[in-house]
């Protein structure tokens, strides 16, 4: 299941994309080694109530597309690899239920005031949780993504909008990954320019915030005409809404 994260919508100035703990018995006097219980998990059509409300991002915002891997869980059988992934693959969707995870959701906001605001605004965004069956499999997601978003300098892709005569190119170039963190957990943020051939001399950026708790790893992207770093207070927002979809800890 995957999602397109570049689209482009014809205006004059806009670029828009799209566990309950451990166990112990007692028997014949002696006690059983400790077993640890596999943390909760929830589908994804429950991932996608925790989602953030448009209004969050801001004034005006409004919802866009939205997917999730549904009712119920998925496979843990990897059938794509962070590592082995091009750079236009990696970043231009967003996958769900091939990492080796069990469920996933997305929305997207965009703001229709942005090109009269341009370049001073967001044009739109995306917000993703990808939820793994352990909290190590998401480590592993997400110090892989990391490494993929450094090693992805520049890079270009098709412009897939239907409103671009011949299609173009999108010219992806990266500014900077680094790391930061988010009331305690651990995050990065990526910065990077976009170019599109059909609008020579203006580009865009793209500001995307991962954060990683638990068996989650978050995502915050923005398009937007200036270089600012999406909201880590939002993204703290979001990670408190989704980790209260789990049952409580006995």
């Amino acid at each position: 299941m995957k999602f397109r994260i570049i689209a482009v919508v014809a205006t004059a100035v806009a670029l828009s994309l799209a566990t309950a703990g451990s166990a112990a018995a007692v028997a014949a006097g002696h006690a059983t080694p400790h077993r640890t219980a596999r943390p909760p998990q929830v589908t994804g059509s429950r991932l996608q109530t925790g989602l953030l409300r448009p209004s969050s991002l801001g004034n005006g915002f409004t919802s866009g597309a939205t997917l999730s891997t549904g009712g119920k869980l998925q496979s843990t059988r990897a059938t794509m690899h962070v590592p082995s992934m091009s750079c236009r693959v990696f970043e231009g969707q967003i996958f769900f239920g091939v990492y080796g995870d069990t469920a996933g959701a997305l929305s997207m906001f965009v703001n229709p005031n942005a090109p009269a605001q341009f370049p001073d605004a967001i044009f739109y965004g995306y917000q993703a949780v990808v939820q793994f069956p352990t909290a190590r499999a998401a480590g592993t997601f997400f110090a892989q993504s990391r490494a993929k978003f450094a090693h992805c300098q520049s890079f270009s892709e098709p412009n897939p909008g239907d409103n671009v005569p011949g299609g173009g190119t999108l010219q992806v170039g990266s500014v900077s990954v680094a790391r930061t963190s988010i009331s305690g957990y651990q995050g990065f943020v990526v910065t990077q320019s976009i170019a599109m051939s059909e609008s020579p001399g203006t580009s865009w950026y793209r500001n995307i915030l991962f954060a990683a708790s638990g068996t989650d790893v978050y995502s915050l992207w923005e398009v937007s005409g200036v270089n600012d770093e999406p909201s880590p207070a939002l993204m703290s927002r979001l990670i408190h809404r989704i980790q209260a979809l789990y049952p409580r800890r006995a």
